[in-house]
């Protein structure tokens, strides 16, 4: 991801050096998982910045660019109880993070010329690459009896290759003024159904203790622990890991900021 976001920063810087019409964009998203994954993980924060190379004249209502976002959908730390055997137990707090990473290229079409109007519909689409991954960071129990962690961490980690489409608005902020002008600066409001391929990620949505977690629909995630009485080194399971779909509804709200006439 080092050396897309690299490639995708050279090509907004070329642009913008290059053309007498480019947008910036930047945003927040509310993605809301669909179908299988809306079962399995939470809602979607994301930041996304990108940029437009708008044409001229006779096809200025028609537009290309890049775009990059990343987010996160659980953040959360839950103390796990893990048993060594009838007589030993341990308490462990595990902390939950799980993030998503996000670069496409996408097309936009205006209805209406912006240059005159304050509200301009849009439809748009995109394709890209979209990549899960979750840290689990395994504290130390402090129990000198009991068992102890021997991953700390353990990424999991999963992309697929997606597709979206969508409609939204831009608005020029001097519609809610007396004086109507046009100028660099528009709201930029839309909705998106985002699919792609299959791909793995943890359940984070009813996360529970070892002996709670749901033994059907998924796979365990299994993490190394040693016994500091007797040394045997064995296994827990802190998540269960879903495969499905890329799933996704997204509502999106921000800036646009215009370099360069028409």
């Amino acid at each position: 991801m080092k050396i897309s976001s690299t490639l995708f920063i050279c090509c907004l810087l070329y642009f913008t050096a290059n053309s007498q019409s480019f947008k910036f964009i930047g945003d927040y998203g509310l993605g809301l998982p669909q179908r299988q994954m809306a079962k399995n993980i939470q809602v979607i924060h994301s930041l996304h910045v990108g940029g437009l190379y708008q044409f001229p004249r006779q096809w200025r209502n028609l537009s290309v660019g890049l775009e990059l976002g990343v987010g996160f959908y659980a953040h959360q730390k839950i103390d796990q109880t893990f048993n060594f055997d009838a007589n030993t137990s341990t308490v462990v707090p595990v902390n939950y993070n799980s993030n998503v990473i996000n670069g496409n290229l996408q097309t936009r079409y205006q209805f209406l010329d912006e240059r005159s109007a304050m509200i301009v519909p849009y439809v748009n689409a995109k394709a890209g690459v979209y990549n899960f991954y979750s840290n689990i960071n395994i504290e130390d129990p402090n129990d000198p009896g009991g068992c102890q962690p021997l991953e700390k961490k353990n990424l999991i980690s999963d992309y697929t290759f997606y597709w979206g489409a969508g409609a939204g608005f831009q608005i020029n902020p001097s519609i809610f003024s007396k004086h109507k002008k046009d100028g660099p600066i528009m709201i930029d409001i839309s909705i998106n159904t985002i699919r792609g391929g299959k791909l793995d990620y943890i359940n984070t949505k009813n996360l529970k203790d070892e002996q709670d977690l749901p033994q059907t629909g998924g796979k365990p995630l299994l993490v190394k622990f040693i016994n500091v009485s007797t040394q045997d080194i064995h296994e827990h399971k802190v998540a269960q890991v879903y495969n499905s779909a890329l799933r996704i509804l997204e509502i999106r709200g921000g800036l646009i900021i215009r370099i360069g006439e028409l």
